[in-house]
């Protein structure tokens, strides 16, 4: 399934996305993620020992969700299906372009601040999603109330 296409900017931007995977006991894990979207695919780095390495190790279903919170304009994707995990020098590369994408290149070559985030992104989730849900604020307003929604002001602002 597709995602609507007026969103995908929502990928490619530096934004932090929700991360959902199933602990030991089946309860929902819910984390803040770094995210890297590349052809159809969306990548997060993290370290085999994190509960979100371990919960995929153990079980490959997750989703993922990646939102605006822009007043009167608040959009979203999610994403789920079932992760691939990658490491070694197959995981190498896609956790360097991630990182890179939130750090600077200061960052990247401090020996402390760089060398932590690589060491920290040994493994890296893969997620081809099986299935997409969007929404956008901004459509609806137009659609089903006949008017820009931000410029209506039928919403409180939101604590970004």
């Amino acid at each position: 399934m597709a995602f609507d296409e007026s969103l995908a900017h929502l990928l490619e931007e530096r934004r932090i996305a929700t991360l959902t995977t199933y602990s030991e006991d089946g309860l929902p894990h819910v984390t803040a993620v770094w995210y890297l979207y590349e052809d159809g695919a969306i990548y997060i780095a993290t370290d085999t020992n994190t509960s979100k390495g371990k919960n995929l190790q153990r079980d490959p279903r997750m989703a993922i969700c990646i939102e605006s919170r822009e007043g009167g304009r608040e959009a979203g994707l999610s994403a789920c299906g079932v992760a691939q995990l990658l490491t070694g020098d197959e995981a190498a590369p896609i956790a360097l372009r991630l990182n890179a994408k939130y750090l600077t290149d200061e960052a990247m070559a401090h020996p402390v601040v760089g060398a932590f985030f690589i060491e920290s992104s040994n493994l890296v989730i893969k997620l081809e999603p099986r299935r997409w849900i969007s929404w956008d604020m901004a459509a609806l307003g137009e659609q089903v109330f006949g008017c820009h929604i931000e410029e209506a002001e039928f919403f409180k602002p939101l604590e970004i």
